[in-house]
């Protein structure tokens, strides 16, 4: 039986690995340049790859092997078994489910590539609002920035509330609640754990946060010569107040402005022993026009081909950045090739994005600001005091932040004809302390990208910290710290990049630290205080 189970797992891995393959490439051709024939081209694999996973007999048969153990004690083959399992499940959608899917996907995929708000007459992409934000005194300008930042809203918003529709409509098939139940429970992330868990940490973070953003709020107030009870979303350094502010914290820019971000990359993880040579050499990595205006990394065909895409200014965001997503590069290229192709991945999304922030965030440490930047040692430690501030600021904005985007989408999901934009605003209050503007009527929501094209998602990047505090706390007790020690580098190979995805995330952690998922080493180094 097992080896019968066994030559039908191989044979669907290898259609599955075709159209990642193609899958890919198309979305990679897409993301660099948004041409109309490159969109229709990512929109015709998109379909190819929905419909293979809608497959409704295939699901009922990985569904019964899943359920009967039919793998027969072969590890690798039931875990092979149980993804493919849930990758059928979550697609389970009709013909005309599909199409309108897809269709609706390539619509706003355009609009988030080539869109551009105006600023002042003048067209003015990502970077160009940020700037203005972050250093910006003008009110007048920064609140026309941050509406600029805005203007995509209403023109996504109708199709997303669709596309909401529609992916509920396949999980009501199944007999799930929602969409967004559904595909955590699919992502092996029970959702009542989840929710429990953010609550957990809303409760821990909330007199913390409100202590900071006070501090905060008062630096804005004498910066902007406007009482605190004035201050809006436009006085903050971020369209949605999801980054830390340089005003009354610590501005790291100047030390990077005269520096190549590759160079520093390169360093960084050399240190590590782990080499990103050959993912920078295939990255496109500068701005330009029709160019998705964010930033990802991608595994083209798990067999070495990783690209990022970047939009490199030089600072301190763009060189967090570039160290993030190639902390997702390095995870998939030393996966190892001998484990079987549909595991040779991270454990999780949640996985790759704790390495990923880990990376990014090394920028903050004393020793990489010494050995890497190269900084004199003097300098360093008049700096480490407003560095510790910011970080914990830092991840106390970003923890609130996450609050806000994951109950939204749950309630979107939950009920996608609601009043959205007021909910959107009521959760800003509620968990960023930012007053709504007066009157504002406008789809917010819909400009952040993440509830279009990855929904049921961003709850990743916080349980993503949660593993890298984790994991910082091991090396810091095992090897003495995260930078320029090749030992560090080790545990990543051996203990975290090099079981892929052959187990549960949370038993990787467990082999990986020698605990399950403990949020205690998060709460103690950003939020305790």
């Amino acid at each position: 039986m097992s080896a019968d189970v066994a030559s039908a797992v191989t044979r669907t891995v290898e259609q599955v690995r075709t159209l990642y393959i193609e899958s890919s490439l198309r979305y990679w051709d897409a993301a660099v340049n948004g041409t109309e024939q490159n969109l229709e081209a990512a929109a015709r694999t998109r379909g190819a790859w929905m419909r293979f996973w809608a497959d409704e007999a295939a699901f009922e048969q990985y569904r019964e092997w899943d359920e009967s153990n039919a793998a027969d004690g072969n590890a690798l083959l039931a875990r092979q078994i149980r993804l493919l399992h849930y990758g059928f499940a979550q697609n389970q959608n009709d013909p005309e489910t599909i199409d309108a899917l897809n269709h609706l996907t390539k619509k706003v995929e355009d609009v988030y590539i080539n869109f551009r708000g105006q600023v002042d007459g003048k067209t003015a992409n990502d970077n160009a609002i940020h700037d203005i934000l972050e250093n910006e005194q003008d009110v007048e300008i920064r609140r026309e920035a941050w509406e600029a930042s805005k203007q995509i809203g209403p023109v996504v918003a109708s199709d997303i509330r669709e596309l909401a529709r529609l992916r509920n409509r396949a999980a009501h098939r199944l007999g799930y609640a929602n969409f967004h139940r559904m595909s955590l429970q699919l992502d092996e992330i029970d959702p009542d754990w989840l929710f429990a868990t953010l609550d957990d940490l809303a409760v821990r973070t909330e007199q913390p946060f409100r202590a900071v953003k006070a501090e905060l709020d008062a630096e804005l107030s004498k910066r902007f010569h406007v009482p605190v009870e004035g201050l809006r979303a436009w006085h903050y350094s971020d369209p949605f107040f999801q980054e830390a502010p340089k005003t009354g914290s610590v501005d790291l820019d100047p030390y990077f402005a005269d520096q190549k971000l590759e160079d520093l990359a390169l360093k960084t993880y050399d240190g590590l022993g782990l080499d990103v040579r050959d993912i920078l050499a295939r990255s496109d990595l500068y701005e330009r026009e029709k160019k998705n205006q964010h930033a990802f990394c991608t595994d083209i065909d798990r067999e070495g081909d990783i690209r990022t895409l970047c939009n490199l200014r030089p600072n301190r965001y763009w060189l967090d950045t570039l160290l993030h997503e190639l902390g997702h590069g390095v995870y998939d290229q030393y996966v190892p090739r001998g484990i079987p192709w549909l595991l040779r991945t991270s454990a999780h999304t949640l996985s790759t994005e704790a390495m990923a922030l880990i990376m990014g965030s090394i920028i903050f440490e004393k020793d990489w600001l010494i050995q890497i930047r190269g900084l004199p040692v003097t300098e360093v430690d008049k700096l480490t005091a407003a560095i510790r501030r910011y970080e914990r600021l830092k991840e106390l904005i970003f923890t609130r932040w996450v609050l806000v985007m994951v109950n939204f989408e749950r309630a979107l999901y939950e009920d996608p004809e609601r009043d959205l934009n007021t909910l959107w605003w009521n959760l800003v209050e509620k968990y960023q302390l930012v007053r709504r503007p007066e009157a504002r009527n406008m789809p917010d929501w819909a400009t952040k990208y993440h509830v279009a094209m990855a929904p049921a998602y961003y709850q990743n990047y916080l349980l993503g910290k949660i593993v890298a505090a984790q994991w910082e706390r091991w090396l810091s007790q095992h090897v003495g710290g995260l930078v320029n020690r090749q030992e560090a580098g080790d545990f990543f190979r051996e203990r975290v990049f090099g079981l892929g995805a052959t187990l549960h995330w949370n038993d990787a952690l467990e082999h990986a630290t020698g605990e399950k998922l403990n949020i205690r080493y998060f709460v103690d180094k950003y939020v305790a205080g």
